[in-house]
């Protein structure tokens, strides 16, 4: 089949490289230019689960660690503070992985696909991967989404484990999730727009040198209101028909495990066409 795949963030290069193996005809759509695409995200997940996803795409994930979890410092209303032992959680190279993914692919950089102007009647399946933009798709009148803003941080002094703030009533949070050498990003989602511990964390340490600023905000709402998960030859996979986390937002494992139901989906129904209604 020949699948054009819309966006090369975690789902796009992931589900891009399996369909390719899969002997499909993929090519890759990506808004931003080569030398400006940045993986967005804290860069932390699951070391167990992105071994398997590695591992079935060829790639051995221990090249990719940055940091390994032992410990989550939490900070939580009324004062509270709690310790929580971590069995897996892990920071990662993501731009490399992702990178890696998409190598011997034919990927387009730089072209921001829309309903008016992309080529649907040139594939059999478009697939939208672009996360919080579902610019392929209909819009939700049920999406759920909270601001949000990081900085990728260097020269970090004296903060080597992963350290939240929750805040009141489940409005956000702040995280601190360390990488190597020194770096580690630091950020808030927050209804409120007022990201409490980000300026904090910033003049507790003058050292840290801001390296990149990313502003993105994060998709809360499940996937039961990210309907319609498909439209025409359009099929929504990942972050754009709602795979994250509850309250955390977080998309990376989610997402992956949708590649993995879509591919088989594709699979199982090679004879009669995708078979939408077992996908929804």
């Amino acid at each position: 089949m020949r699948i054009a795949v819309v966006g090369a963030g975690v789902s796009g290069s992931y589900l891009g490289h399996m369909l390719h193996k899969g002997g499909h005809d993929v090519e890759i759509f990506e808004s931003s230019r080569k030398e400006n695409q940045w993986a967005v995200c804290a860069w932390g997940a699951s070391r167990n689960m992105l071994v398997k996803f590695s591992n079935r795409a060829g790639l051995d994930f221990d090249n990719y660690i940055f940091h390994v979890g032992k410990t989550l410092k939490m900070d939580l209303p009324n004062h509270v503070r709690e310790f929580l032992d971590l069995r897996g959680l892990v920071t990662y190279n993501k731009q490399k992985w992702e990178h890696d993914l998409l190598k011997d692919l034919k990927i387009t950089y730089g072209f921001k696909c829309t309903q008016q102007n992309f080529p649907f009647n040139e594939y059999d399946y478009v697939i939208d991967c672009t996360g919080m933009h579902r610019s392929l798709l209909p819009r939700s009148d049920e999406d759920f989404l909270i601001p949000a803003y990081e900085y990728l941080v260097e020269n970090v002094q004296g903060m080597d484990e992963f350290y939240v703030i929750g805040y009141k009533g489940a409005r956000g949070y702040f995280w601190y999730f360390p990488l190597d050498n020194n770096r580690g990003y630091v950020g808030a989602g927050d209804i409120d727009k007022k990201y409490a511990g980000v300026e904090e964390f910033l003049s507790e340490h003058p050292e840290a040198r801001v390296a990149r600023k990313i502003g993105r905000p994060i998709r809360l709402a499940p996937p039961r209101r990210m309907e319609p998960f498909c439209a025409g030859n359009v099929i929504g996979v990942g972050e754009s028909i709602g795979c994250v986390f509850p309250i955390l937002g977080e998309g990376i494992i989610p997402s992956l495990i949708c590649c993995d139901i879509f591919l088989q989906v594709l699979n199982g129904s090679k004879q009669k066409g995708f078979d939408f209604e077992q996908y929804r």
